[in-house]
């Protein structure tokens, strides 16, 4: 648990007017606690006073929560239901007016939590939780796990290009990501790793498959290791020989010109969306802005997706602060052929950024 994030979240509390603050969404609770859990049925939540702090969690938790979450008081209710030892507490410590995450609550918890409550506490609904604006901003120790998780992916890429061969399935490869990355000390896979060939690869989420991968063709993988919570997200496109068409590589090449002229304009204190701007105007000089569906990219971190976002539809309020990681992802996806992504992970810095995935961006693998 960081003192800091706690000192600054009590200091919004008091600015909000709220006694307490209800944290229900996992990654949120984790990043106060020190708990590294994403189960999200019933496992616990934070409940954060003044001056107290209180994990609720069930017996199933009990032992490991006493051991990971240093500094917090533990309460497990017999009935596995919270909402009335809060109430309990609430009434203990003269709370009145509390707090919680409205996006992670469900409307029948909201209730349960309501009716527990009444004539006790008020309810106050924030749709943006304070805690994932403090997670933007990583700390010395996130940086290094970060580097660690990204690392993992970076020696994974290289096995994968090495090993990898026309006629495997993209099934094959899959596994072999999930394989090797566990082999070098992953917890497991930041998400459900993309390999996308051929004509697959016009779909930004294509599901792998039982399709084999042919020489000449476009693959796109899209790969990242957890270490102890922390997510790396990296994706390159690979041909494993030379490409069957020129306007592969001219796609290829015009893709990580707008990955590398992102990467070279990010700083801290640019808007998310002039950052997304960067990448997509040079799409634009190439005339392939039309096949650029989604944003370039967003925070890295308990999360593989969280805040900030580099984005059109980004606010001209929300800047990249000094101190964040995030993802430079464009991509160019044309129906009926094929597509390329390339991403990088980067540390944005007052004047610019430190580029942490450190995989190659050649396209040809000689096969």
């Amino acid at each position: 648990m960081s003192q800091e994030a706690m000192n600054q979240l009590r200091a919004w509390m008091a600015e909000q007017g709220l006694d307490a603050y209800m944290v229900t969404q996992p990654q949120n609770r984790s990043y106060l606690s020190g708990w590294l859990n994403d189960d999200v049925e019933g496992a616990g939540l934070l409940l954060v006073g003044r001056q107290q702090q209180i994990l609720f969690t069930n017996p199933l938790y009990k032992e490991v929560v006493e051991n990971e979450a240093q500094g917090w008081q533990v309460n497990v209710p017999p009935s596995r239901e919270y909402w009335a030892a809060i109430a309990t507490s609430a009434q203990e410590h003269g709370w009145q007016n509390i707090g919680f995450e409205s996006a992670a609550l469900t409307f029948a918890e909201y209730e349960k939590l309501r009716r527990s409550g009444e004539s006790i506490f008020t309810l106050h609904p924030f749709e943006d939780s304070y805690i994932e604006k403090l997670r933007q901003v990583k700390q010395p120790h996130e940086i290094e796990l970060l580097k660690r998780a990204i690392a993992i992916t970076d020696e994974t890429f290289t096995h994968l290009c090495s090993w990898i061969q026309p006629g495997m399935t993209e099934k094959e490869i899959q596994w072999e990501i999930l394989r090797y990355m566990i082999s070098q000390g992953a917890d497991g896979l930041s998400f459900d790793s993309i390999v996308a060939s051929g004509p697959h690869g016009s779909m930004p989420h294509a599901h792998p498959s039982e399709r084999h991968v042919q020489r000449g063709e476009l693959i796109t993988i899209d790969m990242g290791a957890r270490y102890k919570g922390y997510c790396a997200d990296m994706t390159r496109t690979i041909c494993l020989g030379e490409p069957s068409e020129a306007r592969m590589q001219e796609i290829y090449d015009a893709v990580l010109n707008a990955m590398k002229t992102c990467e070279a304009g990010l700083y801290a204190g640019i808007a998310g969306s002039a950052a997304d701007a960067l990448a997509r105007n040079a799409l634009n000089v190439a005339g392939l802005s039309e096949y650029f569906v989604h944003s370039t990219g967003h925070g890295v971190g308990l999360q593989t997706h969280e805040g900030p976002n580099l984005s059109p539809r980004s606010p001209d309020t929300m800047v990249l602060p000094e101190g964040t990681v995030v993802t430079v992802e464009p991509g160019v996806y044309i129906p009926g052929w094929s597509g390329v992504r390339i991403e990088d992970c980067v540390l944005v810095k007052e004047n610019g950024v430190e580029v942490l995935t450190q995989s190659p961006t050649e396209l040809v693998l000689q096969r």
